[in-house]
């Protein structure tokens, strides 16, 4: 019998990345349909959305692990507890927890080393990034927007990216405070209020719309929106995984250009 998970199901589209990078992604037999990364991963069946998947279209993958993320796929997870899967369910909220899942999914696919050596490189470069930081003049107000309707401020992982890149969430107490969406809900005029210089938006899975944000009532008083610094960030900000590094690098060079 195999001592590590030869036939695993990936829920969360951040982990073949992570998984990749372990040099385990040959190990992957499904995954879900939002997975954007690595292109090598793409290849392989789509096998579930995100909160919602047919538990008999992933178990027949017959897999020895299935891994999931948040509360969100709370629900799913029952559905393959219930039918005798193994699962490993993650739930990520700061950046931190990225590499804590880093270091859990390579002893989960007997990769140690390799995920020990991949969180000093993940941390370095967010170390890199904040010691940059430091010498910015000022720290711009950053409001991040993950959706619409009603408004949403980002989780905390994107909060914290903020502030290691040289800004100011303006929410970020919520989003700290905010493990779900409904706990992070920002009032119409609150944005307005908060005054951002700069904002960041990806809105879950769908095209920003800027236009319909600068026609928000009293958008036009916000100074991000008076000097069009309304950033659309990759969909990738919203999961914890390795390409948050690339997301952080971005938000730093946004932020230098404003200062």
């Amino acid at each position: 019998m195999a001592r590590y998970p030869e036939r695993i199901v990936c829920l969360a589209a951040e982990i073949p990345g992570i998984l990749a990078e372990l040099g385990a992604l040959d190990r992957v037999v499904g995954i879900s349909a939002y997975t954007t990364y690595p292109s090598e991963a793409l290849t392989i069946p789509k096998v579930s959305g995100f909160q919602h998947g047919s538990v008999d279209r992933i178990l027949a993958q017959q897999p020895d692990l299935v891994i999931l993320t948040s509360t969100v796929q709370q629900k799913l997870a029952a559905g393959l507890v219930e039918r005798g899967a193994s699962i490993l369910h993650l739930n990520p909220h700061r950046l931190a927890d990225l590499f804590r899942n880093v270091w859990l999914l390579g002893a989960t696919v007997g990769e140690n080393v390799r995920g020990s050596d991949l969180v000093r490189r993940l941390e370095g470069e967010v170390e890199a990034v904040r010691h940059a930081s430091q010498t910015l003049k000022r720290r711009p107000r950053v409001y991040f927007e993950e959706w619409m309707g009603p408004l949403i401020a980002g989780v905390g992982w994107v909060s914290d990216l903020i502030e290691t890149a040289g800004g100011t969430d303006v929410f970020r107490e919520r989003s700290l405070a905010g493990r779900q969406a409904r706990d992070r809900v920002v009032a119409p005029g609150e944005w307005i209020v908060a005054q951002p210089d700069i904002i960041f938006a990806s809105w879950c899975g769908i095209p920003f719309q800027i236009d319909q944000m600068r026609l928000r009532p009293e958008a036009a008083q916000v100074p991000a929106v008076q000097t069009g610094r309304i950033y659309e960030m990759d969909g990738t900000v919203l999961e914890c995984g390795v390409r948050l590094v690339d997301r952080l690098q971005e938000m730093a060079q946004i932020i230098r250009e404003a200062v």
